[in-house]
C-alpha cells in the first residue's frame, strides 16, 4: 500500500506504509538512487544508506530527489547535484562528457539556455544514431569520433549522486517536509522554518539575491516577519510557501502571472512576498509547476496562477477568455464550478432487476394460504 507519490521530468517515486522508498523511470543522472544511471522501467527499491530507515516522505524534482526519514526527521538527497541542489557535497560523474553539467538542469528553456541541446545529447547517449560513411569507404573523423563516444559511455558510475546520502548541514533539526524543484530544493522543519538550497536563479532561493546556495539556508524573511510554514513547493526558478493561518507567500520567477503577484521593476521577486487571494480565501496547499502554480482553499475552492499556452511561446505569457485580463496582471483566478472536496458520483452500470414474478395455480394458492396464517398468529 503506497502513502506518498512523487513525480519528476523523467522519473518517479513511491513510498509504502512500510517505509520503503520505490523509484523508476530515467535514471541518467543518479536521481532513482539506484547506485547506476540504468533506466527503471518498473518501480525498484531504493536499498542503499536506506536499508534500515524508515521513509516517510519523498519528492521528486528535475533530476534529483529528496527524502525524510519518519523517525529522526533526517534528509536524504540523490541525482543531479550541480548548482547545489542536494544540499550537500557530492563526488563528481565519472564520466561529465556524457552528463555534461552546462546542459542538464542548467536551463529552463524560457531564457534560450542550453537545456534543449543536454536533453538531446542524453536520447543521443540512450539511442545512438552512427553517422553516414563516405562514399569512398573511408572512416571519416565524425564516425571515429562517434565510435570513441560509444566505447567510453557507460551506465555504471560511482558517484555519490547515484546514491542516497545524508544532508549533513540539517543535522539536529527535525524535518518534517520536503520539496524538489527544477535545480533548487526547499526543506521544511517541525517548527515551520523553510530552508532553501541549490540555484537562484530568479530569486528562487528567498535569501533577498540570485546566488546559487551550496547548502541549505534558512529563509530569515519569513521569520523576522513571525511567519510559521505549513506546506512548501518549489518549481522552476520559483517557491511558494503556505503559513499556518492560510496565508501564502511566493517568490522567484514570476513571468506571466505565475506567481500570482504583480512586481513592479522587473519580474524577479526575491524575497518571500504574501499573494493576495479574493475575498479573503484561506489557502491549504500550493503547487508550483513549470509556467503556473495552482491553490487549493480552505473551502475547496481552486485558484491558478499563471497559466499554459498551447504553443511554448505563448506559456503564461497569452491568456484568452473571461479571465485574461485577471491573469495578464498577474492576480491568480478561480477556477469555476470545481470544488476539490466534492467527490462527483462515479457511473454505475445499470443493473436490471426483475420487478413481479408470475405464479402458477397451485402456487398462488399456497402463497395466498401463508398470507392467510400469518394474518391469523399476528
Amino acid at each position: 500500500r503506497v502513502t506518498c507519490v512523487s513525480a519528476g521530468e523523467l522519473h518517479s517515486a513511491a513510498v509504502t506504509e512500510d517505509g520503503d522508498l520505490y523509484t523508476w523511470g530515467d535514471g541518467f543522472c543518479g536521481q532513482l538512487g539506484l547506485g547506476d544511471k540504468r533506466p527503471q522501467l518498473l518501480p525498484k527499491q531504493v536499498m542503499h544508506n536506506l536499508e534500515d530507515e524508515c521513509i516517510s516522505v519523498v519528492s521528486c524534482g528535475n533530476r534529483h530527489t529528496l527524502c525524510v526519514t519518519e523517525d529522526d526527521g533526517e534528509v536524504f538527497s540523490f541525482g543531479f547535484g550541480r548548482f547545489g541542489a542536494l544540499g550537500r557535497s557530492y563526488t563528481p560523474f565519472e564520466y561529465d562528457d556524457v552528463t555534461e553539467e552546462e546542459g542538464v538542469g542548467g536551463g529552463d528553456g524560457v531564457d534560450g539556455e542550453d537545456l534543449p541541446n543536454a536533453d538531446a545529447r542524453l536520447a543521443f547517449a540512450a539511442h545512438p544514431v552512427a553517422p553516414a560513411a563516405p562514399e569512398d569507404g573511408a572512416i571519416s573523423a565524425d564516425t571515429l569520433a562517434h565510435l570513441d563516444f560509444l566505447a567510453n559511455i557507460t551506465l555504471d558510475d560511482s558517484s555519490d549522486q547515484c546514491v542516497p546520502m545524508l544532508v549533513d548541514a540539517m543535522s539536529g533539526i527535525t524535518i518534517v517536509g520536503v520539496s524538489a524543484g527544477h535545480r533548487h530544493s526547499m526543506v521544511l522543519d517541525e517548527n515551520g522554518g523553510v530552508y532553501t538550497f541549490g540555484s537562484g536563479h530568479g530569486g528562487a532561493l528567498g535569501h533577498g539575491d540570485k546566488m546559487n546556495q551550496e547548502y541549505p539556508m534558512k529563509v530569515m524573511g519569513l521569520v523576522q516577519d513571525n511567519i510559521t510554514i505549513s506546506q512548501i513547493s518549489a518549481g522552476v526558478d520559483l517557491s511558494m510557501a503556505v503559513s499556518t493561518d492560510g496565508s501564502v507567500y511566493g517568490w522567484g520567477k514570476s513571468t506571466g502571472g505565475r506567481l500570482g503577484l504583480n512586481p513592479s521593476g522587473g519580474n524577479d521577486i526575491s524575497q518571500p512576498r504574501r499573494i493576495p487571494m479574493k475575498n479573503g480565501v484561506k489557502i491549504v496547499d500550493a503547487e508550483c509547476g513549470y509556467v503556473h502554480s495552482v491553490l487549493v482553499g480552505l473551502d475547496g475552492s481552486l485558484h491558478v496562477c499563471g497559466g499554459v499556452g498551447t504553443d511554448g511561446d505563448d506559456d503564461g505569457q497569452q491568456h484568452q477568455g473571461e479571465h485574461a485580463d485577471m491573469l495578464d496582471a498577474g492576480a491568480s483566478v478561480q477556477v469555476p464550478n470545481f470544488n476539490v472536496w466534492h467527490r462527483v458520483p462515479e457511473p454505475k452500470a445499470a443493473v436490471s432487476r426483475e420487478r413481479w414474478k408470475k405464479y402458477g395455480k397451485y402456487e398462488l394458492q399456497g402463497r395466498s394460504k401463508v398470507l392467510s396464517d400469518a394474518k391469523k398468529w399476528s
